[in-house]
């Protein structure tokens, strides 16, 4: 059964609302970075067995969430990213006017 939303769109979200904090109006960057990363993730878990097999037994996170297949995941990934990195771009803007 394949998870919609899963640890790793947290992970994603949390990593660009950083991002958002530091590097100002960048939302194309930030988009194609998240677009060009899932295609990576993707080739990663299926199509190069060498590295595949080095990130199931050293990389700490499990596999079910970084070899997934479905589509709405990585659509979702992609727009938590957007999401994240948004809501960090403006927070320092809402932190000047209450200031």
């Amino acid at each position: 059964m394949y998870q919609i939303i899963d640890f790793l769109t947290i992970t994603h979200f949390v990593f660009n609302f950083i991002l958002g904090l530091y590097i100002k109006n960048k939302y194309i960057t930030i988009f194609v970075l998240g677009v060009l990363w899932e295609l990576f993730e993707y080739n990663i878990a299926n199509n190069n067995n060498n590295i595949k097999k080095l990130l199931i037994k050293y990389w700490p996170i499990p596999e079910k969430y970084w070899a997934e297949k479905n589509i709405f995941n990585k659509v979702l990934d992609v727009i938590f990213n957007m999401l994240g990195y948004h809501l960090g771009n403006i927070s320092n803007k809402i932190n000047k006017k209450t200031q």
